[in-house]
């Protein structure tokens, strides 16, 4: 009989235990009271100018929520679009016509090529920058004969000013490269003469502000010029070329020049002995590309052209803003959050999107940003407000709100990361109670405990009966 009252006993321990441990599983909101901790401000540098921030802009412990919000700029400095003159000084020699090159598949002639890639060149310069002006001059030697039938070279006419006057409407500039490709010039390249109607269309806007260029884009080294007939590939066309470009340069105009195929190949047909290679009379005029003779020269395949043109010799041309590409901000959350807190988007991002609910996968909301440019910041704002009933496991300890940041991006082209797990830090309490409660916790307790009053009140009168055999 001992060993079944033990038994009951022990029975009702389990009882009161598991009872107490089940009513105190959840506690109500409103019996909750909520502290600032630590006011933490999250900073991350990425980049040389991006910078983030996430800062609480309100906790409620009335209502027991907290206000973050995000931010992220791009601290560079927005630079003006400067005004630029550009002449696209093209060869149109018979060479350019007759050469035919293989292009992403596409078997085109070299002026082909090298005109297509001038008109995106075009496009991408005033789309970029409308105080731009282009115009067209093309070079080569006189299709015109003297009256005893010789071709007319070493002189003005080796050379066509195709536009007017500097513009920036595209249909012009556009219609005169039709111009050029339409156009057939002698077998000669009398780059001298092209330069000076280069320069004398860039005079014909003489603003001091401007900046000048002439870009060169041939295929030959220069065979004649201004006086020299007959006589190629010596110093008598080679002098007064690089003497011209050294000229311009040093009047203040930005030279570049594209050279495709200077091969390493003898001059045949030159008068010196021993023969130069093309490459050997190109570098003589033109320099080297890191020890040019002016500006920029680009030694290039016929496969370069394209990027050349409308990349490099773009990049020239423009001001390169710094933008970021491609962020992406993962905000994650610790799990006592996630299951004791409601998440909320207060403000929508005003650049990019950000995730509606959190991911339960990693706990994490994701900001994402496909581009932020000089100067421009973006920002939303989110909540996260108690549930109206929490577990009391987190009663009595520091909450941080946020567990860490995480951010990729690209700068220029190349990816980078940053994090930082800085954030606000919370906690809660829970209200005393000053009247008895009727429920919860201690209801459990008092039950289990009358209960076991009860049971022992039985068990004794059970004893006292018996032993007095009534």
């Amino acid at each position: 009989m001992k060993k079944t009252i033990y038994g009951i006993l022990i029975a009702l321990f389990v009882v009161l235990f598991t009872a107490t441990s089940s009513f105190a599983a959840n506690v109500q909101k409103a019996d909750a009271t909520m502290t600032l901790v630590e006011d933490n401000i999250c900073n991350i540098t990425f980049g040389e100018y991006g910078e983030f921030e996430k800062r609480m802009i309100e906790c409620n412990t009335t209502e027991k929520y907290v206000d973050i919000r995000l931010t992220v700029k791009n601290n560079a400095e927005q630079l003006e679009d400067k005004k630029a003159n550009v002449v696209l000084l093209i060869d149109a020699s018979r060479s350019m016509s007759t050469n035919e090159v293989l292009i992403n598949g596409e078997t085109m002639t070299r002026k082909e090529a090298v005109l297509q890639s001038a008109q995106t060149l075009v496009d991408k310069l005033l789309a970029a920058n409308p105080n731009i002006k282009i115009g067209v001059v093309e070079f080569a030697t006189s299709t015109e004969t003297d009256d005893e039938g010789y071709t007319i070279e070493g002189t003005d006419l080796d050379a066509k000013t195709v536009t007017s006057e500097l513009t920036n409407d595209a249909d012009t500039i556009k219609a005169a490269l039709n111009t050029v490709s339409e156009d057939v010039m002698g077998a000669r390249t009398n780059l001298e003469v092209g330069l000076d109607a280069a320069n004398a269309l860039l005079q014909t806007n003489n603003d001091p502000d401007t900046e000048d260029y002439i870009i060169t884009l041939t295929d030959a080294i220069p065979n004649t010029a201004r006086g020299v007939v007959g006589d190629t590939y010596t110093d008598a066309t080679r002098v007064p070329t690089r003497n011209k470009i050294v000229e311009l340069g040093k009047s203040g105009i930005n030279l570049i020049s594209m050279l495709i195929e200077m091969s390493d190949d003898e001059i045949a047909i030159s008068q010196e002995d021993p023969k130069p290679t093309y490459r050997e009379v190109a570098e003589e005029i033109f320099g080297t590309s890191t020890t040019p003779t002016s500006g920029d020269v680009y030694y290039v395949s016929d496969e370069e052209v394209e990027d050349t043109v409308t990349n490099k010799i773009y990049a020239s041309l423009v001001q390169e803003q710094y933008i970021l590409e491609n962020i992406v901000i993962k905000d994650y959350f610790p799990q006592n959050i996630i299951d004791n807190f409601a998440y909320a988007q207060l403000t929508e991002s005003n650049i990019g999107e950000v995730t509606a609910e959190v991911n339960t996968e990693d706990n994490s909301i994701t900001w994402t940003i496909p581009s932020l440019g000089p100067g421009e910041e973006a920002t939303f704002t989110y909540r996260i407000s108690l549930k109206d009933e929490f577990n009391e496991e987190i009663i009595g300890i520091n909450l941080p709100t946020n567990e860490n940041v995480e951010i990729t991006y690209e700068e220029n082209g190349t990816p980078g990361f940053a994090e930082n797990d800085k954030c606000p830090i919370i906690a809660l309490d829970v209200l005393p109670k000053k009247d008895i409660p009727q429920t919860g916790i201690y209801t459990g307790l008092y039950i289990v405990g009358g209960v076991a009053v009860m049971a022992i009140i039985g068990y004794a009168s059970y004893r006292f009966v018996k032993k007095n055999n009534f």
